[in-house]
């Protein structure tokens, strides 16, 4: 028999019962949708979120107390670290600035606070730092001016607090009173920053950058009222990027002379990036999985149509043995026509899949990532599973007896 032959039978067979072929192909058209979709919004949370740490400096170095790590400070892999937090004072400080390629080291000091203003209140972070070592935070100021060292009671806050935390604006000059653990603290407003994005690492210490006040570490030290201040974290500037693994090395082995028996540890964005991105392109590929489970399902109902077809044509089948077709002939058959079911089947799947995907991303504010991958994926499943699911009907097929066909009812 000719390809076009086949072609033309299977046209016929698939016009003369409409509701058979759309149920037949419904499973495919599903799984192929739901691989398209799970593919893509996997991708569009991937890209997404990509570009939101795209913005994160890479030449800072997060210098903190604990582990942020599985094996503590000698990074070895196993337990975490169950040593007692590091206790990081002015000393520590003076240690990371003689790390060789090290170009600023700014300590700073957390805590969540009750912001009264006007008989109202609010809540807010509230970070303690050393105003000569926050050059970018300097640079951020929109209103007013920021921090000097000499500064006591001075404060500046982020546009968040300024501009929306109270029915009135809070601008430079304002006097805001501060509560820690009911311990009370009043600060004059000198400066405003600009607003700014959200940031899982921004300069506060807080969920929101927008919501981030800062102080000096002295004021912060009153504030707190606790017998030992210590500082919860640094920020070390590096000169080259490059060398942030060899420096955070450098670290690790300076702090240890002081900390020997606590935990301390040092990453980057880039470190903090690449378990995330690790971790979601794991979830793409598990969403996919997924949605393969529903191409399973589909090639189930294929294989079980294409049998009773099988049963259904069977003097048609005779008919055609009788007339000079061939057991290869009659397999290409069944095998061709669950393969164009497979492709039809597909190819309606993917456009209704990278519909779904663009109305998902549309609403969800992700990225639209309709990528090539998802459609040659989506493709090749769709055949190959509705090829398979027709192998076993299409070998019956070809096994029947000429005789025996042409006898049956």
């Amino acid at each position: 028999m000719r390809l076009q032959d086949m072609l033309e039978f299977i046209s016929l067979g698939f016009k003369s019962d409409r509701f058979k072929t759309l149920m037949s192909s419904l499973g495919i058209i599903i799984g192929v949708l739901a691989i398209v979709v799970m593919l893509s919004v996997g991708e569009g949370l991937y890209s997404g979120v990509s570009s939101q740490f795209s913005t994160l400096d890479l030449d800072v170095i997060h210098v903190i107390p604990g582990s942020a790590r599985f094996g503590g400070p000698d990074g070895e892999p196993g337990s975490r670290n169950a040593a007692e937090p590091a206790k990081f004072t002015d000393k520590d400080t003076k240690v990371l600035e003689n790390v060789v390629g090290v170009k600023n080291v700014a300590p700073q000091t957390g805590a969540s606070v009750v912001i009264s203003f006007r008989n109202t209140n609010s809540s807010g972070s509230l970070t303690g730092v050393d105003p000569d070592k926050e050059q970018d935070l300097k640079e951020k100021v929109a209103q007013g001016r920021w921090l000097s060292g000499s500064d006591y009671r001075s404060i500046v806050i982020g546009n968040g607090i300024s501009q929306e935390m109270f029915r009135m604006k809070v601008t430079p000059g304002n006097k805001i009173r501060l509560y820690y653990r009911d311990q009370p603290m009043d600060f004059t407003v000198v400066g405003v920053l600009e607003e700014e994005e959200e940031s899982g690492f921004g300069g506060g210490m807080g969920d929101s950058a927008d919501n981030a006040m800062y102080v000096t570490h002295k004021a912060m030290e009153e504030l707190l009222d606790e017998e030992n201040y210590y500082y919860q974290t640094f920020q070390v500037t590096v000169s080259d990027p490059d060398q942030a693994d060899y420096i955070i090395e450098r670290i690790i082995n300076d702090l240890r002379r002081y900390h020997k028996d606590e935990a301390y540890d040092a990453t980057t964005a880039r470190d903090m990036l690449s378990t995330l991105m690790s971790t979601l392109s794991m979830i793409k590929y598990a969403l996919a999985g997924i949605g393969a489970i529903s191409l399973l399902v589909g090639g189930i109902g294929i294989a079980n149509v294409m049998m009773l077809t099988v049963k259904e044509r069977i003097r048609e089948i005779g008919t055609m043995l009788a007339l000079g077709a061939t057991v290869e002939d009659i397999r290409r058959q069944y095998l061709l026509e669950a393969g164009v079911l497979g492709m039809v089947s597909s190819l309606i799947g993917i456009i209704l899949g990278v519909g779904t995907s663009l109305l998902i991303g549309s609403l969800a504010g992700l990225p639209s990532s309709i990528t090539p991958e998802s459609i040659v994926l989506g493709v090749l499943f769709g055949v190959l599973t509705t090829t398979i699911a027709g192998y076993y009907p299409a070998n019956k097929a070809a096994k029947l007896d000429p005789i025996e066909a042409l006898r049956a009812e």
